[in-house]
């Protein structure tokens, strides 16, 4: 590999690398004093490669992590809908049953007494329950219309002490019911039951006794029921799996249940007290109110007032459960359920207000805390929308965009300032001009609070304008850096312009004055050297001295769109016809107007570059134009006119040189020999 080539990744993952034996193969046939300089590039593109690789493995690891949100929250989703529809066909299928009841039909069997159920597939498992456990019917009456059976299965009782096989025991997982059942006695029945407790009361725990040298370690688990604890061995892993999933799942339902009911119950309250205070018929309440004295309307908006405090202080303890539990959506219903109650009570209304602080300082955090921003605003919809349900939009959007900044502060003091300024300005705008693209995407149709994201965008483009102009154009570039930098970030702005937010303004305000100054310096040191060469012109024929040096010098003039193989002396067969001054004036010139090209299409820098070229060229004028009979004077100036001057408005694609000659230095003109036209396009070089 050379230095100026790509890195092969593979050279380095080989076994047989060897670091000291490629720096050696890098550094042959180097001259004396160039080592450090090859070292110095090799380690600049194995940085930049590496950066390159990083940023590629962050953006596959950031997108599969978005795709887990994503499916998680389809599946939470999901499952969400099957438990509701579950409630309804459970609640539809008691209410039929309740009507049958009032129709005096009865139930027909112990089985469907037990849970209520007309399914052969739910009653088999019952009539079996029955037939192999001892004075269970009585327990399975006394559930609940909707409990139905989860798992059954049988397990070895295990010694506390000594891990030992006691007897088998047989257990029963439903819906909010745990039973247990021990051997019987009785040859007809295999079991007898034993005890019955609440599926919130019973743990489990995956045991594992390393100390102990058992075989059967991983089939055991610990089943907490206060104040007991038995162990248990497992038949298989598959059935330890299946009921420690089993009874997680089963009590997470249950507390789901238990919220949902909850919450049920607060509003049903809500609705009845609104209902108590205001009928349901406004000409029946208009004549009731009609009718009632003063001391009446005092007595209702009493009774109203009494039930909102009474349903607040319900409220309070299923707010403060739902803060414990991290329930931030379920929380901030009730919060707002409570603000549109009239709460007389000053304490209540102080701990309220505190609650509501505590669910904003929660939400806050979830935006601030490490990693929150891997996804974008996507991956913090939930405490974005909840603070603003709660009326903290502009705070919340403040948060996360203050996020966004911390986030790209850091990045920026992470930039490498490598030997290509170039690659420089390129890494910088990309970062910053993709996370103000990936904004503007996120809050686009939120059009109220749009201004805080305009501000934030001006804000990051202020600190990447201040990263270029102290680390490229303060460090003295060429004038090929300057307007190649300057056609990156207009590239970049261009994206954001696309997407409707146009920052130019801020960059004419802040980058243009720095490079406008930039460019000035650059530009007089162009000048000064062309004008030094001017006063040195002696128009002697430019000797290369050797043919091999008058070849290569040939090739490189063709590569610049420039072919003098016709000014080669036929006396002299290694000198040209041309004067230096003159050839080396066709490279400055060629440079800038590519260089100057790039500048068009800003209105603040495109006068500035027509002075440049109309600076430039008026001197060389000048002197072209003095009264001078020599050869070389003449080939030179047909070699200006009618090669370098079709050539350059070509690239720059405006007609200010030939108007030049027109205005001013007419006496040019007869070294035409076709008329001005323009040239076939050259690619411009790439810096």
């Amino acid at each position: 590999m050379s230095v100026n080539g790509s890195v092969d990744g593979d050279v380095f993952a080989s076994e047989e690398f060897n670091g000291a034996q490629f720096v050696n193969d890098i550094l042959n046939n180097s001259r004396p004093g160039e080592e450090v300089k090859k070292l110095h590039k090799l380690k600049s593109k194995l940085n930049a490669e590496s950066n390159t690789a990083s940023e590629q493995v962050k953006d596959i690891i950031f997108d599969h992590y978005r795709q887990f949100i994503d499916t998680s929250k389809e599946v939470a989703s999901l499952e969400r809908e099957i438990y509701e529809l579950s409630t309804l066909l459970t609640d539809q299928k008691a209410l039929i049953e309740n009507l049958m009841d009032l129709c005096g039909q009865e139930k027909g069997s112990i089985c469907s007494v037990s849970l209520h159920s007309g399914n052969n597939n739910q009653q088999n498992p019952l009539q079996l329950l029955m037939h192999k456990v001892e004075g269970i019917a009585d327990e399975l009456n006394r559930l609940k219309p909707n409990e139905k059976i989860i798992l059954q299965s049988e397990f070895t009782l295990l010694s506390e002490n000594t891990m030992e096989p006691v007897h088998t025991v047989f257990l029963v997982l439903l819906s909010e019911t745990f039973f247990i059942c021990y051997p019987s006695n009785n040859p007809k029945m295999k079991f007898t039951f034993s005890s019955a407790h609440r599926l919130d009361s019973v743990a489990v725990v995956n045991v594992k006794r390393a100390a102990i040298e058992n075989p059967f370690a991983e089939l055991i688990m610990q089943l907490m029921i206060f104040p007991e604890q038995l162990y248990l061995k497992c038949d298989s892993p598959r059935l330890k799996k299946q009921w420690l999933e089993g009874i997680e799942n089963a009590k997470r339902a249950l507390e789901k249940e238990k919220n949902l009911h909850r919450q049920a119950t607060i509003r049903a309250k809500r609705r009845k007290s609104s209902a108590a205070a205001h009928p349901l018929d406004p000409r029946d309440r208009l004549s009731g109110i009609k009718s009632q004295n003063s001391e009446a309307i005092q007595e209702e908006d009493q009774e109203k007032i009494e039930a909102d405090m009474e349903w607040l202080r319900g409220l309070e303890n299923d707010l403060q459960e739902e803060i414990s539990h991290r329930h931030m959506e379920d929380a901030v219903d009730l919060l707002m359920d409570a603000k549109q109650a009239k709460c007389t009570d000053p304490e209540l209304s102080a701990r309220i207000a505190s609650y509501e602080k505590q669910i904003i300082k929660m939400l806050s955090d979830e935006i601030k805390r490490p990693g929150a921003l891997h996804g974008g605003a996507k991956a913090l919809h939930r405490p974005l929308t909840l603070l603003k349900t709660l009326g903290r939009s502009t705070y919340a959007i403040d948060l996360y965009l203050k996020r966004r900044s911390s986030a790209l502060s850091q990045r920026a003091r992470e930039f490498t300032i490598s030997e290509e300024p170039l690659s420089y300005v390129r890494h910088v705008s990309t970062v910053f001009i993709s996370a103000i693209l990936e904004v503007i995407k996120e809050f686009k149709s939120q059009i109220d609070d749009y201004c805080l994201v305009v501000q934030w965008a001006c804000s990051e483009l202020s600190l990447l304008l201040s990263l270029i102009r102290r680390h490229v154009l303060e460090v003295a570039p060429t004038m090929a850096v300057l307007t190649n930098a300057w056609r990156i970030l207009a590239g970049e702005l261009e994206v954001l312009r696309y997407e409707g937010l146009d920052l130019s303004f801020e960059v004419n305000r802040l980058l243009a004055p720095s490079l406008r100054t930039a460019l000035e310096g650059n530009f007089t040191n162009i000048i000064e050297s062309t004008r030094l060469r001017i006063q040195e012109e002696r128009w002697q024929p430019f000797n290369l001295e050797t043919e091999s040096n008058l070849n290569r010098y040939l090739e490189e003039m063709s590569d610049l769109g420039l072919c003098i193989d016709w000014a080669i002396l036929p006396h002299q067969p290694n000198s040209l016809s041309i004067s230096q001054s003159g050839c080396e004036f066709a490279r400055v010139a060629r440079s800038l107007s590519r260089d100057l090209s790039l500048l068009k299409s800003s209105g603040h820098l495109r006068e500035l570059s027509i002075d440049f070229i109309r600076t430039l060229w008026s001197d060389y004028c000048e002197l072209l134009a003095q009264p001078i009979n020599n050869e070389v004077h003449n080939f030179t100036c047909k070699f200006i006119v009618n090669q370098l001057i079709p050539l350059c408005e070509e690239i720059y694609r405006e007609d200010l040189i030939r108007i030049l000659l027109q205005k001013r230095f007419p006496i040019l003109l007869k070294y035409v020999d076709r008329p001005l036209e323009r040239l076939d396009s050259h690619e411009e070089e790439d810096v």
